[in-house]
C-alpha cells in the first residue's frame, strides 16, 4: 500500500506474504467454507463437522502425491518443489472409489481439492482471488486448521471462518451488516456489494512508475502460504511488469518460498535476510539476484531463493548446498 499510495515515502520496502487483496481474500475464505462444508459429515443437528472433511492421513498422502509428481522438476528430488509453475498435479490421482480409505479420496473430495486450489470463481469461471499452488504445505497442521479447524462437535473453528467470516460482514461490503451469513454469499449477485471497499482497501494496483522511479521493493510469499495465495501475488507481479516494463524488475522483485507456510513455517528453508538485501540494493546499488536461505525442516542444507520468474534449478554437485543450483527460467 505505501508503494501504491505513497511512493515518495520509502526508498525500500520488503512486503512478506501480503494480504494486499483484502476483500477478495474474504471471498477466498467464505469460498473455502462453502466447500468443505459441501462435503463433510454432519451431526446430529445437521451441521457440518468441518474438521472431517478430509482425514490427516488424506492430506499426508496428498502431499506425498504432489512431491512424487513435481519433486523432481529442477532436477533434484530433495522433498521441495521449487519448479510449481511446471507443477502439473491434479487431485484426480487421489481419487478411489465411494469408500475413501487413509491414502485416497472419493469424488467429492477430489473436486472439493480442485476448488480449495483453483481458488472462488465467477459463473464464467473469471478467477475472483487467486489460484494456490500444489505444494507440501496440505500436509502441515496449519493448513487444516486454516481450511476445516480442530472441532469434532460441529462448532466451527476453521480461520478461514473465524477471520474470512467478520472480514467479509465488516470489512468488504460496502454497507457493513454484522448479520449477513457469508454461507449465502453469492459470487455473481454478490460481487457488486464488495467493490467500493475494494478500491478503498486493497493494495492491488499495478501502475508502480512513481515508485520504480524512486525506490526499491522487494515482495516474498510462500507457496504453502495457508490463506493466501502465492497465484494472486504471482499474477499482480505479471501484471505489473505488462503496466510498467521490463525494467520495473530494476526495483521491484518477487522472491517465492517453496514449502513455507504464512511468512515462516513448513517444509521450507524459511530463514533468510531481506532487509540486508533490500538495503544493500538501495545504497549500494546491488539487485538481489539470489537469496540464501535455510531451515530447520532441512538441517545441514541452504538453498537459493531466485527473483520471479526464476527457480533454482540443481546443477550438480553438494545437494545441501546452493552453490550446487542456478536461478533459470
Amino acid at each position: 500500500m505505501a508503494a501504491q499510495r505513497f511512493p515518495l515515502h520509502f526508498d525500500g520496502i520488503v512486503a512478506g506474504d501480503p494480504n494486499f487483496k483484502l476483500t477478495r481474500l474474504a471471498m477466498n475464505q467464505v469460498w473455502n467454507i462453502q466447500t468443505v462444508a459441501a462435503i463433510a459429515p454432519r451431526n446430529e443437528d445437521g451441521r457440518p463437522i468441518l474438521s472431517r472433511a478430509f482425514s490427516v492421513p488424506q492430506l499426508e498422502a496428498a502431499a506425498e502425491a504432489i512431491l512424487a509428481r513435481c519433486d523432481d522438476l529442477d532436477g533434484l528430488a530433495d522433498r521441495m518443489i521449487n519448479d510449481s509453475r511446471a507443477c502439473d498435479f491434479d487431485p484426480g490421482e487421489l481419487a478411489c472409489s465411494e469408500n475413501p480409505t487413509d491414502t485416497c479420496m472419493t469424488d467429492e473430495q477430489v473436486d472439493a481439492l480442485r476448488k480449495l486450489y483453483r481458488g472462488p470463481v465467477d459463473r464464467d469461471g473469471n478467477p475472483l482471488y487467486g489460484r494456490f499452488v500444489y505444494d507440501t504445505g496440505i500436509a502441515h497442521p496449519t493448513w487444516r486448521r486454516m481450511r476445516m479447524g480442530d472441532a469434532t462437535d460441529g462448532t466451527w473453528d476453521a480461520a478461514d471462518v473465524v477471520l474470512g467470516f467478520e472480514t467479509l460482514r465488516r470489512y468488504s461490503l460496502t454497507r457493513p451488516d454484522p448479520d449477513f451469513d457469508p454461507m449465502m454469499f453469492d459470487f455473481d449477485a454478490d460481487l457488486a456489494r464488495t467493490e467500493e471497499m475494494r478500491a478503498l482497501g486493497d493494495a492491488d494496483a499495478t501502475y508502480l512508475q512513481t515508485f520504480r522511479d524512486h525506490g526499491k521493493m522487494i515482495v516474498y510469499h510462500g507457496n504453502s502460504d495457508q490463506g493466501m495465495a502465492s497465484g494472486a501475488v504471482t499474477d499482480w507481479y505479471d501484471a505489473v511488469v505488462a503496466d510498467n516494463g521490463d525494467g520495473v524488475t530494476d526495483a521491484v522483485r518477487l522472491f517465492l518460498v517453496p514449502g513455507m507456510t504464512h511468512c515462516s513455517g513448513g517444509q521450507a528453508t524459511d530463514q533468510f535476510d531481506l532487509l540486508t538485501a533490500v538495503q544493500a540494493w538501495v545504497e549500494d546499488g546491488q539487485p538481489p539476484e539470489r537469496i540464501v536461505a535455510t531451515g530447520e525442516s532441512f538441517p545441514g542444507a541452504s538453498r537459493p531463493l531466485c527473483p520471479y520468474p526464476n527457480v533454482a534449478r540443481y546443477e550438480g554437485g553438494d545437494p545441501n548446498a546452493h552453490e550446487s543450483f542456478v536461478c533459470q527460467p
